[in-house]
């Protein structure tokens, strides 16, 4: 599975693929993903995507809450990510109440971080259908090297604002000396 997986990263995007197999520190401005796109998507091409899924980042403060809509398109290989919910220092009943508003029910599955089971239990208190997601060691590493082996990462900058923003931020970590470092 691992050279399968490893094969077809390197079909796809070879510079994830030298980075991420190779060891190499691909690239002069250390982005994470250089898959991603910004682009404004319509509510046409939204009300056709059929794979939606939910997920949800616990946070208060200084990390924020989050959560994100989105669709893979499986076939192609793209992560479309199409609408966001972001806060600080929200309570589970503010962040629930907020994403009711934006018409989530309890027969929509969110996956949220395992890391506050008591959130999670509130959640199902509030009616919302909610799972925690499976984590393993080395799973963020893999998550990383999936989303960098998509073909592409699309995201709506007017819907998403604060996710097109992380995504096109995040950068690998850099030496005193201003050299990438390749972990």
């Amino acid at each position: 599975q691992f050279l399968i997986e490893a094969e077809e990263l390197k079909r796809v995007n070879k510079r994830a693929y030298r980075h991420e197999y190779l060891g190499e520190a691909t690239g002069t401005g250390g982005s994470i993903f250089e898959n991603v796109h910004t682009e404004q998507l319509t509510d046409l091409q939204i009300s056709q995507f059929d794979r939606r899924y939910m997920g949800i980042d616990w946070g208060y403060y200084p990390d924020p809450f989050a959560w994100n809509l989105m669709h893979y398109d499986a076939a192609r290989r793209i992560l479309y990510i199409f609408d966001e919910l972001r806060g600080y220092k929200l309570s589970n009943q503010q962040s629930a109440d907020a994403l009711k508003e934006k018409g989530v029910t309890g027969r929509d599955l969110i996956t949220a971080d395992s890391a506050e089971p008591k959130s999670i239990a509130d959640y199902r208190e509030y009616g919302f259908y909610i799972r925690a997601v499976e984590k393993f060691p080395g799973s963020v590493d893999y998550t990383m090297k999936w989303l960098q082996g998509l073909n592409a990462i699309v995201i709506d900058p007017d819907r998403c604002p604060h996710t097109a923003m992380e995504f096109l931020e995040y950068e690998y970590e850099r030496t005193k000396e201003g050299e990438i470092m390749t972990g």
